[in-house]
């Protein structure tokens, strides 16, 4: 398998550790075992039906399966494969589904594993590319244009990353409608449904308007428990199957005490999204404010959902190079537009600690300015 490197990943694994101000991360700020503990009022590894330390089922703990089809009506834990963070889940779906010569539609930017894993396997690819001038939301007619005949799949991210742009009902049933009528496999990733910015916005997931399509999720984003490396794949039993049987050559079954706390936190997902959803709508604010402040330096297309905003920047800089000088002479960390192959954008995280946030805003600030 010849694939080109995972960029942002290549990024976090130089720095992700030891910048000052990490602004850079993607998810909500992660709970401590006893946060976690505390809000589910339980021990969550001393449950009722404690688990060793061994292999478990490779399709995931029953429970957990279950739980995990609740929150998708009409369907079963059956219906459900339990992976390895949504990266396992992609990267199972692209595997078992695409071929040499299959034709992919891909929104984009995006987060790379969703167009590179494809064309790796020999895919051919067509960019559906998302406009800053209407705010990154997914344009139905370029997508009706892009699909033609014989489209083997389309992959969509909403909410999304790196703009935080929301999809409607509306769009997310067009595409939905053009995916059956095209006979292509629509794959879904909705790592960050849930974390709305506001009560008036909220993506749907493409479950709710067809039984064929397959959905991914993760307990990493919204749910604030990255650590455990807890995904899902929803979709047709066929696919599942597919998928089930590819993951032996992969990671063969989930962590065992992963999945327990999952489960415990799904059991709990209205105090844990409230948690979530009560820090990204602070910092959201505060960012916000930041960029309003500095309009001189910086512009976006506001985020309506999620903890990551696409920033542009005036500084005629590489973003590499201001990413570069800002991590090692300031101690910010960000994400630099060319990890989403877009240049003159800088992707900032907002989910994680409020005084960390502020203090690498204000240094992003004078750097940028400094530059200008």
């Amino acid at each position: 398998m010849r694939i080109e490197p995972f960029s942002i990943e290549r990024w976090f694994g130089r720095y992700e550790f030891t910048a000052r101000y990490n602004i850079a991360e993607s998810c909500v700020k992660p709970f401590t075992l006893s946060e976690l503990a505390e809000l589910c009022g339980t021990d969550v590894l001393r449950g009722d039906r404690p688990i060793g330390l061994g292999y478990t089922d490779s399709r995931g703990l029953a429970d957990l399966r279950e739980e995990i089809a609740k929150m998708y009506p009409g369907r079963g834990p059956e219906n459900v494969l339990v992976t390895t963070g949504a990266i396992e889940a992609n990267f199972l779906a692209f595997a078992a589904l695409l071929g040499p010569g299959d034709i992919v539609i891909s929104e984009f930017p995006a987060y790379q594993q969703l167009y590179e894993v494809p064309r790796s396997q020999g895919a051919e690819v067509r960019l559906w590319r998302l406009a800053e001038e209407k705010s990154f939301r997914p344009d139905i007619s370029e997508l009706e244009e892009l699909v033609g005949q014989g489209a083997k799949m389309i992959v969509i991210n909403h909410p999304h990353n790196p703009t935080g742009a929301a999809i409607d009902a509306g769009s997310m049933a067009a595409v939905c409608e053009i995916a059956e009528q095209r006979g292509a496999v629509l794959l879904s990733d909705e790592v960050y449904r849930g974390l709305s910015l506001s009560d008036a916005v909220a993506s749907p997931s493409a479950q709710r308007f067809s039984d064929d399509v397959v959905s991914v999720g993760s307990m990493s984003k919204a749910y604030g428990l990255s650590g455990l490396r807890i995904g899902w794949i929803v979709g047709p039993e066929e696919i599942i199957e597919k998928c089930w049987v590819l993951r032996d050559y992969t990671s063969i079954c989930p962590a065992g005490p992963s999945q327990l706390l999952a489960l415990a936190a799904l059991r709990n997902s209205e105090k844990v999204l409230a948690r979530s959803r009560s820090i990204a709508r602070k910092n959201f604010a505060i960012l916000d404010q930041w960029v309003s402040a500095n309009s001189e330096l910086v512009s976006y297309a506001p985020p309506r959902e999620g903890v990551v905003a696409f920033v542009k920047y005036a500084a005629d800089v590489p973003s590499l190079e201001i990413a570069t000088e800002l991590v090692t002479e300031d101690g910010v960390l960000v994400v630099p537009g060319s990890c989403f192959e877009m240049e003159g954008y800088l992707r900032i995280g907002f989910g994680g600690d409020t005084a960390t946030l502020e203090t690498g805003l204000d240094l992003l600030a004078k750097r940028l300015a400094s530059r200008t």
